[in-house]
């Protein structure tokens, strides 16, 4: 989301994206920090019950924190291995 913002509402347990025109809503289903890296799984607060989890890390640049998705398939199955660690 560029020239967006994004904060974490610890009451309702959601990760919230602006672009100075509107919000999005994910909720955390967990968070993770592996290797020194902080990732979030998260799910559109507007879907239903069935739908996909996407994988992102919070990054620093410069003194900025910046949202990636991850997307190359090593660094996604090292976060769902760690994940299924936390949930069985």
């Amino acid at each position: 989301m560029s020239n967006g913002k994004f904060w974490i509402d610890e009451d309702k347990k959601e990760l919230v994206l602006s672009d100075g025109k509107g919000e999005s809503r994910f909720f955390i289903e967990d968070d993770l920090v592996i290797d020194g890296v902080k990732y979030l799984i998260v799910v559109d607060a507007r879907a239903g019950e069935n739908a996909d989890a996407t994988v992102i890390k919070i990054l620093n640049e410069g003194e900025e924190e910046i949202i990636v998705p991850v997307e190359e398939k090593e660094e996604f199955e090292k976060v769902q291995a760690e994940y299924l660690k936390d949930v069985e």
